[in-house]
């Protein structure tokens, strides 16, 4: 049977980072200083087992399906140990874990840190003391051996281009945002506000207010924003919880069909909302295969006795994406939603 359009349309968006994700690929490889071996790594040293983690931020849809990613390429090596550990939300926390797993002789730490300035100096302790990280979405200001995200700011452009066609390019927006501290919370923020300078210039951003990543705080913020204004045409949710969270305003107030909401992940709730006509559209990026590639990268150093200090760069991994709506969100299979 030939794949429908629609299938070789979102093929062919999924492909466009393919080339930049192999690329940077490579680059793990590539970044070791001279000292590395003609292959760009050190002759390996046998191992009888190696000690991995992941350390999330806190439980959520997405660092859950990283770690399903991460343990589906980790597991059938059978000489890796690997746990998925809880950040609780707290910089403290995710430091006392960072130093717990440098003290056990892990191999590659996994981190989604919670304040991309804050965990450097555990990143940089680690890097001392020959320990890989490798971070997931969130990038940090010390430099490290790998970094995988979602591409943030190019993302957000063209979800500002799609949010503005579908409210005809004019009228007013809102932000529900992260809190501060966060290099994607300024990449989603700033892709947004340049792509509707770019291709919306008729529309006005009125507000933009931290929501906490959460559901609930989304709806109390937007009602706020709602008293104020009125008029207000559309909201776009940094994730995609703070989204259905506009979605919930929207459905309360009746305003559903009239009122254009945007989220950023592409979780499996968010695409649901999408088919059910009440979510506009979602940045969807494949984060099954995010973690997958973070455990490939993760599985070449610590079995090819590469030292984190032995890299001169940091390598970056940027996922493909798609702008999900109501005409394509059909084409994102069962088994690539999370």
């Amino acid at each position: 049977m030939k794949p429908t359009n629609d299938r070789r349309d979102f093929l062919k968006a999924m492909a466009l980072g393919s080339a930049a994700v192999a690329g940077a690929a490579a680059g793990v490889l590539a970044a070791p200083g001279r000292e590395a071996g003609v292959i760009g790594v050190p002759a390996a040293r046998a191992q009888d087992r190696y000690k991995m983690a992941f350390i999330q931020w806190q439980p959520h849809t997405v660092p859950a399906a990283w770690s399903k990613g991460i343990e589906e390429v980790l597991k059938p090596q059978q000489v890796i140990d690997y746990e998925l550990l809880d950040g609780q939300n707290k910089v403290e926390v995710q430091v006392s874990l960072m130093d717990t797993l440098v003290s056990q002789g892990a191999s590659v730490i996994f981190l989604q840190p919670i304040d991309s300035v804050a965990l450097a100096p555990s990143i940089a302790k680690a890097k001392r003391s020959g320990v890989s990280v490798i971070t997931l979405n969130i990038d940090a200001t010390e430099p490290h051996a790998a970094h995988v995200e979602m591409n943030h700011y190019y993302g957000a452009m063209d979800i500002a281009k799609a949010m503005g066609d579908a409210m005809g390019g004019k009228g007013k927006v809102a932000i529900l945002n992260a809190p501060p501290g966060i290099i994607i919370r300024d990449q989603r923020t700033n892709g947004f506000v340049e792509g509707m300078k770019a291709h919306h210039p008729g529309i006005e951003i009125v507000a933009d207010q931290v929501a906490d990543w959460d559901r609930k705080k989304a709806q109390d913020v937007l009602n706020t924003i709602l008293a104020a204004h009125p008029d207000l045409g559309g909201a776009y949710g940094v994730n995609d919880s703070m989204a259905l969270g506009a979605v919930d305003v929207a459905k309360e107030k009746g305003l559903l069909g009239k009122f254009v909401v945007f989220g950023n992940d592409g979780e499996t709730a968010a695409l649901e909302s999408i088919e059910a006509g009440e979510l506009t559209g979602t940045q969807y990026t494949d984060v099954y295969q995010q973690g997958r590639l973070a455990a490939a990268a993760a599985t070449v150093l610590a079995t090819g006795a590469v030292n984190a200090s032995a890299f001169g760069q940091q390598s970056r991994l940027l996922m493909p994406y798609l702008i999900a709506t109501k005409d394509n969100v059909g084409t994102i299979q069962a088994s690539q939603r999370w």
